[in-house]
């Protein structure tokens, strides 16, 4: 009784081990890679008759896995370096370009400032130089004709100085003992160029009065008190001489000072239109040097972005390629391990389930 118990244990364990190695087995030949292992075993089996050289090649199997590994992680080195020297030459470039893209739009955006600034001051500078220059005419013009009147009317004080000392030396002729009649003809002409000077008619009327009066009566007296009235009319008209002169010289003297503070301010506003003109033609070849390097920075920051992102999905490729194969082959290296496993330890059990595939 109890050898049957014990023999039926015996079947009922060595069954189990039969179910477990078709269950392992079965699960690597669902494997694509697994069925392929499995069936090169079985064609080495069937064709040799022992494990041996199935082993070797196996064996040779893992070997090219650990070997494909080992290559690969050195690609997978090389390229992470190589994902870093240009990951990072690439970012500093998009920073260099980021930076300069910001510097010239800041350089454009200046200058078109100091250019609308530059552009209303040369306008108003423009008008300015118009204002100064009429100023000047109209300032010119004006002394001008000041001088021209004091011409004229120093010519006349001239004139009438002259009269005056005609009429003088006419009436001292008188207290000399020359007559009246002797004399007439030349003191009527003395009495008309005075009566002929309108603008100093209230001088001279007493002087041609007396003048009228020496026709009917010659005295002494009478010609000491012209030769006063003349006297007197005299140091009048040296007098207002005197004072159109000393005008005369003081506007001429503020004129030459103002038209030399006009010519100086003149040239100043001419410099100053010429240096903004100047500026001007500056700030525009600013605009266009900046627009320029602006849209070159542009260009290069996008290329390098684009040149970026397609380097980190290159390189985010690289290393999904990596990790996939790397687990792939640790998946077949387990595969072949099992496969090892079991022709060493299970060779009946493995050989009777090869021999049921097909």
């Amino acid at each position: 009784m109890y050898k049957f118990i014990a023999l039926a244990l015996i079947v009922s364990c060595a069954m189990g081990i039969q179910k477990d190695t078709k269950t392992v087995l079965a699960e690597i030949d669902a494997d694509n890679f697994g069925n392929t292992i499995l069936s090169t075993v079985q064609m080495y089996l069937q064709a040799k008759g022992n494990a041996e050289e199935i082993l070797v090649l196996l064996n040779q199997v893992l070997a090219g896995l650990v070997d494909d590994q080992n290559k690969h992680d050195n690609v997978i080195r090389v390229d992470r370096s190589a994902c870093t020297r240009i990951v990072t030459d690439l970012e500093n470039s998009i920073a260099y370009h980021t930076a300069q893209v910001a510097a010239n739009a800041q350089m454009r955006e200046d200058n078109e400032k100091a250019l609308a600034e530059a552009e209303t001051d040369v306008r108003q500078t423009i008008q300015d130089i118009e204002s100064n220059e009429r100023t000047f005419a109209q300032e010119e013009a004006n002394r001008n004709k000041a001088h021209e009147t004091w011409v004229r009317k120093n010519g006349e004080h001239d004139d009438a100085i002259a009269a005056v000392d005609e009429a003088t030396k006419l009436v001292q002729h008188l207290s000399l003992g020359a007559t009246f009649a002797e004399l007439k003809p030349k003191i009527e002409a003395v009495k008309k160029r005075m009566i002929g000077k309108k603008s100093h008619g209230g001088f001279f009327q007493p002087n041609v009065t007396a003048l009228t009066e020496l026709a009917t009566k010659v005295d002494q007296k009478a010609i000491q008190r012209i030769l006063q009235l003349l006297s007197q009319l005299r140091q009048q008209l040296v007098e207002a001489r005197s004072v159109l002169e000393d005008t005369e010289n003081r506007q001429a003297q503020r004129w030459a000072e103002f038209s030399t503070h006009l010519s100086n301010e003149h040239n100043r506003l001419v410099d100053r239109k010429n240096q903004l003109e100047q500026s001007i033609q500056t700030f525009k070849t600013n605009i266009d040097t900046a627009t320029h390097f602006y849209e070159v920075h542009q260009l290069e920051l996008e290329q390098a972005q684009e040149t970026l992102d397609a380097e980190h999905e290159w390189c985010a490729l690289q290393e999904s390629t990596y990790e996939t194969q790397t687990t792939e082959r640790q998946r077949q290296q387990e595969v072949v391990d099992r496969i090892l496993e079991h022709l060493t330890e299970k060779l009946t059990a493995t050989s009777q389930y090869l021999g049921g595939r097909f």
